[in-house]
């Protein structure tokens, strides 16, 4: 999702905004990538709104049922043996 973002702006003229700049974007614009980018981008968000609760649901659940999952993704966390 971020590289079709970045290519968007990027070959879309606009440049990228970063904070409270902007990177330039390219000197030639591309429109035919730049669609395609927004695209891409457009449908990776669609399944992204459904799928990203579904896998948070899912650790959820796994908790609840007891399996330590949070002590395997918390990089601060003891490791276990």
């Amino acid at each position: 999702m971020p590289a079709s973002g970045i290519a968007m702006g990027y070959y879309g003229g606009k440049g990228l905004p970063f904070f409270w700049t902007t990177i330039p974007g390219a000197a030639t614009p591309n429109g035919s990538i730049a669609k395609n980018s927004f695209s891409i981008h457009k449908t990776l968000g669609t399944y992204g709104k459904y799928l990203i609760p579904i896998h948070m649901g899912g650790a959820v659940k796994h908790s609840v049922f007891g399996n330590g999952i949070w002590h395997r993704i918390n990089p601060f966390s003891k490791p276990m043996h």
